[in-house]
């Protein structure tokens, strides 16, 4: 049975792993490159929507990234179906 394509937005394993580790990625790359040792741009933007603040978003968003990972190889596991950056793939 062929697998075709999905386009990657499609999948919890985009919004649920691999979105948030790359903002987590960015943010802690961006937080480096500055030697800031406060947060970075991602958890400042957050802190204005969410009731935390911006060191405790960006210490969870690292302490979380671990379990992205596992999200991203959970959805994979078994006969996956392949994915594509082709928006027209469902």
């Amino acid at each position: 049975m062929e697998r075709k394509p999905i386009w990657i937005a499609w999948t919890y394993s985009f919004w649920l792993g691999i979105l948030p580790a790359l903002l987590t990625l960015l943010d802690f790359m961006i937080m480096l490159g500055t030697n800031a040792e406060t947060a970075g741009p991602f958890a400042a933007v957050l802190a204005l929507i969410l009731p935390w603040s911006a060191e405790q978003i960006s210490e969870g968003m690292r302490a979380a990234s671990p379990f992205f990972a596992l999200w991203v190889a959970y959805q994979r596991a078994g006969a996956a179906r392949p994915y594509t950056l082709d928006p027209r793939a469902r």
